[in-house]
């Protein structure tokens, strides 16, 4: 008899059927990639991002620099503007906007400061550079500047500072004092344009002392792990240098 082959081979088919029709097992949602395909980084504490609501940067011009483009013939002119007067009282620029991280344990982050700079002035050759548009890359202990209106470039370097000793959690500041050495190539740049030998790669260019604000909102202490830090110690005198604090100065 061939009814219970049949019946069996219905049931089978009945069975088949509903498997193919059930709907597949729950799979993870995939996750959109970003713009440029990469996979969005993990944003744990430590590594947020916190604004910079203004502030400034003071420079100071060492002393081993000012002899050397003394004995060049060069001048410098913290006002932008080229005058008979070898001395100048320096520059305090504004901090326009940025953001400071925690990277490895150091600053990291960016500092962008107003449009203006530093002139300087070859009295034998009567060429002038001015150094505008400066950018402080903290994460790469960088300084960026333009040259005369070109593009930016590296001028100088920094030691990138602790962040739980920058960083004063019950002011909202970020707080630095520390030597630029000029980059080998900012110093033939410089060289060149002035026509003079008074810059060596790896040399003085400026002392820098900034006071950024950053944003009063964030904890920073969970934004910039941070953890504990031990109360601030007494600044100590100005480092020497011939410029100093003084209104912002605008070109």
């Amino acid at each position: 008899m061939r009814a219970r082959p049949l019946a069996t081979a219905a049931v089978l088919a009945l069975t088949t059927a509903l498997l193919t029709a059930a709907p597949a097992p729950a799979q993870p949602a995939a996750t959109t990639p970003p713009p440029d395909g990469r996979p969005a980084p993990a944003r744990p504490a430590g590594h947020t991002e916190v604004p910079v609501q203004g502030g400034s940067a003071r420079f100071a011009a060492p002393p081993a620099l000012l002899a050397a483009l003394k004995a060049n013939g060069v001048a410098i002119d913290a006002r932008g503007t080229v005058t008979p007067h070898e001395d100048s009282d320096g520059i305090r620029l504004a901090i326009k906007g940025g953001a400071v991280t925690n990277s490895g344990g150091k600053v990291g982050g960016e500092l962008r400061l107003a449009d203006a700079g530093i002139a300087l002035f070859n009295r034998t050759t009567r060429k002038v550079v001015k150094i505008l548009g400066f950018t402080v890359d903290l994460g790469q202990g960088t300084l960026r500047a333009q040259l005369n209106h070109g593009p930016k470039m590296t001028v100088g370097t920094f030691t990138r500072p602790a962040i739980a000793a920058a960083v004063d959690k019950h002011a909202a500041a970020l707080r630095m004092n520390t030597g630029i050495t000029v980059t080998a190539a900012a110093a033939t740049k410089l060289n060149a344009a002035l026509g003079t030998h008074g810059f060596t790669g790896g040399g003085p260019l400026l002392q820098a002392r900034i006071d950024a604000a950053l944003d009063p909102s964030v904890d920073l202490g969970t934004a910039l792990n941070l953890g504990h830090r031990p109360p601030p110690a007494k600044e100590g005198r100005r480092a020497a240098g011939a410029w100093g604090g003084g209104e912002p100065s605008e070109w």
